[in-house]
């Protein structure tokens, strides 16, 4: 019925001291828009809200066969030029694909799998469709190792942070700061000849050191830390004590 895409992306709230991840999950029973709504609220947060980017990432989604999928967007007061999310972000509707929005009887919104660009559609048509699940990051001050940091993580939040585009990283340096200690954990660990995000997440976005990624780590550097004065991911013993980063339902 569903499988999550593993696309995060930071949001930068205006008024706020924090920064949300977006989790994006494709649901592959087809349903109008407004059961897709409903759905996605009964089981996840809400309709997907996404960006120009994301939009990309979710088209590249090979569980989807379909042309088009629905997301969180639609039309308010019948006025072309009038769109809303769902979820009420305030989130930019830049990339219309050629000739859309010429429509005021197609009120909903979709992305075109081949063009990864926004459509408006006729809410009752029957598309899949991608849920969002929003969660905040923190930076826990203490210092554990990396199966102590994970299991605090699961234990008192969600999970330990993946890193899986620029802007993440961006946000993550921003809001590590004050970490006590010079690297901080992340989700990532090398196992069975493969670095993975333990969540499960995307690994296409890299930044390792200019070493690059390192294909066979000696045998007690198998977790992934993050190096926020480079900018860069590193290879570190499992058992130093640092630092890291959870994700939490804000």
């Amino acid at each position: 019925m569903k499988a999550t895409v593993t696309v995060f992306l930071f949001l930068s709230l205006f008024g706020l001291n924090f920064s949300l991840y977006r989790k994006h999950i494709f649901v592959k029973e087809i349903m109008t828009w407004k059961n897709a709504q409903k759905y996605c609220r009964e089981h996840h947060d809400d309709l997907s809200t996404v960006n120009k980017e994301e939009a990309l990432q979710l088209s590249s989604n090979p569980e989807n066969k379909n042309a088009y999928f629905w997301i969180g967007l639609h039309m308010i007061f019948n006025n072309l030029e009038n769109w809303s999310w769902s979820g009420g972000e305030d989130q930019k509707t830049d990339y219309w694909d050629i000739q859309e929005r010429n429509n005021a009887v197609e009120k909903c919104g979709c992305v075109s799998r081949h063009t990864a660009k926004l459509h408006n559609a006729m809410c009752i048509h029957y598309f899949p469709f991608y849920c969002m699940e929003v969660f905040k990051p923190i930076l826990v001050h203490q210092n554990k190792t990396w199966d102590e940091s994970l299991n605090y993580c699961w234990q008192n939040y969600i999970d330990l942070v993946s890193l899986s585009s620029q802007i993440n990283m961006e946000e993550v340096i921003h809001n590590t700061i004050t970490s006590q200690t010079a690297y901080v954990w992340t989700g990532l660990r090398f196992m069975v000849g493969h670095w993975f995000w333990v969540s499960g997440d995307n690994l296409q976005y890299k930044t390792w050191s200019t070493m690059g990624e390192p294909q066979c780590p000696a045998r007690n550097l198998h977790c992934g830390a993050l190096d926020g004065r480079r900018n860069i991911w590193q290879p570190k013993d499992c058992e130093e004590k640092l630092n890291f980063v959870c994700l939490m339902k804000p």
